[in-house]
């Protein structure tokens, strides 16, 4: 089972990774051309998608997230820098945590108290990046462009071969 909670980690940065290896090749004020989605900008999704995730890393390591941070972001290249820490933040917390059974209690954004898995906030964080993922995929449709597959068997396939 920690294999499985790896893996998806793992999954889950090759994919926001992906996206942005893709962005790199389209031009650059696409980032913040407003479309009408769940968040109006490129830049505003993925900075969504990495505030979140430091979130649930400092309630899995027992700190207090007083809030959601909002990260914002002039370029890609400061959201590959951005994945790049978080996954370092990843990395680190396999190294602490060998039992994914672990209970984890923390304060949601209300202020209410809730216990989870760790394994469970796991598949939360990586479920969570995914819908957002794909709405950034959608985002650059709206914009006149091709997205890039980001699915997990894709993960899964590049992995066994």
């Amino acid at each position: 089972m920690n294999e499985l909670a790896k893996q998806l980690v793992r999954y889950h940065i090759w994919a926001n990774q992906q996206l942005i290896s893709h962005l790199k090749t389209l031009p650059s004020e696409l980032f913040h051309t407003k479309v009408e989605s769940v968040f109006p900008t490129l830049a505003e999704t993925f900075g969504h998608i990495i505030s979140v995730d430091y979130v649930w890393l400092s309630r899995i390591n027992k700190e207090k997230p007083s809030k959601i941070q909002k990260w914002t972001f002039q370029t890609v290249a400061e959201v590959e820098k951005a994945l790049s820490e978080l996954k370092m933040k990843y990395k680190l917390m396999f190294q602490k945590e060998d039992d994914i059974t672990r209970m984890v209690s923390y304060k949601n954004t209300k202020g209410e108290l809730f216990t989870q898995t760790l394994f469970e906030l796991i598949q939360h964080i990586v479920n969570h990046g995914t819908y957002h993922r794909g709405n950034l995929a959608a985002m650059i449709r709206q914009l006149g462009y091709q997205g890039t597959s980001t699915d997990y068997i894709t993960f899964l396939r590049i992995q066994n071969s």
